[in-house]
């Protein structure tokens, strides 16, 4: 009687010691904006909120009051555990790009006037490109 005591008991311990160590599946979460640094460094003074969306994402929360700040959240968290926040704010003087903070590391070249071919301003490709049709339909003609 005394061993069966035991052998229950111990059993028990047993099955309580493997279930309560973790067998449970927990997946893994991940929610928000994903960015990483490679994409913060693309980022300089002066850019357009288009330019920005591009290049981050929608944002995860715009003030409907103030749409000069954006937020750009991510929250990871995988299996048991503890969960990865990061946060990117940027902020915007009317349409253009004047600061960003947060968790991510501001580049260096951030101040600096980019040199980038996506600087040039749509007026600028849509004129050119009208003056080439324009040019085109006269080359047409004369050679009618």
């Amino acid at each position: 009687m005394r061993s069966r005591k035991f052998l229950l008991i111990s059993s028990l311990i047993a099955s309580l010691a493997v279930f309560s160590s973790g067998c449970a599946y927990r997946a893994d979460l991940a929610q928000g904006n994903f960015v990483e640094q490679e994409n913060i460094n693309k980022l300089h003074y002066g850019m357009s909120a288009e330019q920005v969306r591009f290049i981050l994402g929608t944002p995860m929360l715009v003030d409907p009051f103030d749409n000069s700040r954006w937020y750009y959240v991510h929250y990871f968290r995988e299996g048991w555990d503890d969960p990865q926040i990061k946060n990117l704010i940027v902020l915007f003087n009317g349409a253009t790009l004047v600061d960003i903070s947060g968790d991510f590391e501001k580049p260096a070249s951030f101040n600096e006037p980019s040199t980038d071919v996506s600087k040039i301003s749509l007026d600028k490709i849509l004129k050119a490109s009208s003056s080439n049709a324009v040019n085109d339909s006269t080359e047409t003609a004369s050679e009618e």
